[in-house]
């Protein structure tokens, strides 16, 4: 996803996304602070819902709230929230491997 957002001419805004375990030290950044004005001020919110998370619900919500651009991205059959299938003016990339998540955001980004 990161790939896809920087080749259609957009900057990652959230790189600290990227591994799988944020190794920050709790009393070194304010994560709350930092992931809701980032979500508040990204031009798009690129966001994975395959798995439930409050975290990202929340961020999601943030962007929402923000009047954000909203690109939700989900592998195909997998149930994703249905407060998050029911928001307004949302985008949806829906892949069955990964590999086509690059081409379809790309798209959706250029």
């Amino acid at each position: 996803m990161a790939k896809a957002i920087r080749d259609a001419g957009h900057e990652v805004a959230s790189p600290w996304n990227l591994d799988p375990m944020e190794v920050s030290a709790p009393s070194a950044v304010n994560v709350f602070e930092r992931d809701r004005t980032g979500s508040e001020t990204c031009d798009v919110m690129v966001a994975d819902v395959t798995d439930p998370s409050t975290g990202v619900g929340m961020e999601v919500m943030a962007a929402y709230k923000a009047r954000r651009r909203i690109i939700l991205v989900s592998k195909r059959g997998r149930r994703v929230s249905t407060m998050l299938e029911d928001m307004d003016g949302k985008q949806r990339v829906e892949y069955d491997e990964e590999l086509e998540i690059y081409q379809k955001l790309v798209s959706l980004l250029q």
